[in-house]
């Protein structure tokens, strides 16, 4: 593989990496606000408006920053029984199409969900809450998830061709 292309996949594979702790520490943070909501409106009895949205927004950013990382260690369910049933050439067959329409979906979504954060930043759309924060924020989170799984999946997609044919030639299948 091309030089560029390895730096290129390093950057990305160390990215997903980030993300994906990122997404564990906001995970964290979440238990320790709703924690806090918890005893201020229980044992404390004086409930406070902030917690449930900002909840709400870490745990939206929990999980469309490290679904990155998840696809980069394929850990999303699979279809097991598929890969028990095909052939290793098959498999890979499956795997590649897999990726080619996720990662066609996912593009989509994240252009249409970054035109959807813009538009949200430009007229100023906030929640409807006390607390009241920008919806842009939740927006741009997933639209920065959907991007980074897209580009996951280029990674995936560009080395199963080549990594693949490389294998294939070895192997002397075609």
């Amino acid at each position: 593989m091309h030089p560029a292309w390895r730096a290129f996949s390093r950057s990305i594979k160390a990215m997903n990496s980030f993300t994906g702790h990122i997404g564990g520490i906001l995970i964290l943070v979440s238990c320790v606000v709703i924690t806090n909501e918890v005893v201020w409106r229980y044992w404390l009895h004086q409930p406070h408006t902030w917690n449930l949205e900002l909840n709400i927004f870490l745990l939206i950013g929990a999980t469309f920053l490290a679904a990155n990382f998840t696809q980069m260690k394929r850990g999303h369910v699979g279809t097991e029984v598929l890969e028990a049933l095909m052939s290793a050439r098959w498999n890979r067959w499956r795997i590649f199409f897999g990726d080619v329409l996720s990662f066609l979906l996912c593009a989509f979504l994240a252009v249409k969900v970054w035109e959807y954060t813009a538009t949200a930043w430009r007229e100023g759309w906030r929640t409807e809450s006390v607390w009241a924060p920008s919806l842009w924020i939740p927006f741009a989170l997933i639209g920065a998830g959907f991007t980074l799984i897209s580009l996951e999946y280029i990674v995936q997609i560009v080395e199963e061709v080549a990594l693949g044919s490389d294998k294939e030639a070895r192997d002397g299948s075609a």
